[in-house]
């Protein structure tokens, strides 16, 4: 009863924070009279899209590659939080796995920092369960692909698709959906053109 208590009072102490300015910072694309493009002005490669220009196949790429229970879990994966526990225990104690759902892998991007401590994560896990309840799991898949970090500098899924295949991300087909749905794991290490 006192760890539901508990449970209790850190869920109703806990406010969803505004969005950090890097999980939501566009940059601005200079181009010549012709539509060439100059350059870009800003720090992220971002370009914030609706999720009606995610292709269906694409959504559902990401969602195979990183959290299938998305549209039915609250928000976390008991299951996926008590394998990593036990993981980072055997390990030493230090944080080696999350068990991360894209609910909470999206509080993570936009509220907090990537400081891998257990106070990081327990913020994390009730941030995803309060915006379970008072986001739409649509929306949350939108601010999810429009925040991760694809690599070669790409952050969002319209400039991904753009930088990897030279195309909007209405134009992905299957396959170049789940090429860059199996990026978002480890971008660098799944990157196609260095790791065919």
């Amino acid at each position: 009863l006192t760890l539901l208590a508990l449970f209790g009072i850190a869920y109703a102490a806990t406010d969803i924070p505004d969005v950090n300015a890097d999980a939501s910072a566009q940059s601005t694309t200079l181009l010549y009279a012709d539509g060439g493009e100059i350059g870009r002005v800003g720090q992220q490669n971002r370009k914030i899209v609706g999720l009606e220009k995610v292709p269906d196949h694409v959504q559902k790429a990401v969602l195979a590659a990183e959290d299938r229970g998305f549209y039915t879990e609250p928000g976390i994966s008991p299951k996926g939080i008590a394998r990593a526990l036990l993981t980072n225990i055997k390990g030493g104690g230090s944080v080696q796995q999350g068990g991360s759902t894209i609910t909470q892998q999206y509080a993570k991007n936009a509220f907090l920092t990537q400081e891998r401590t257990y106070t990081r994560k327990v913020k994390e896990v009730f941030i995803a369960l309060k915006m379970s309840r008072s986001v739409s799991k649509d929306q949350i898949l939108e601010d999810y692909l429009n925040t991760i970090y694809f690599g070669r500098g790409a952050s969002g899924i319209e400039v991904a698709s753009q930088v990897y295949f030279g195309k909007s991300t209405d134009k992905l087909t299957i396959a170049e959906g789940a090429v860059l749905a199996a990026t978002i794991r480890s971008p660098a290490a799944y990157d196609p053109t260095r790791h065919p």
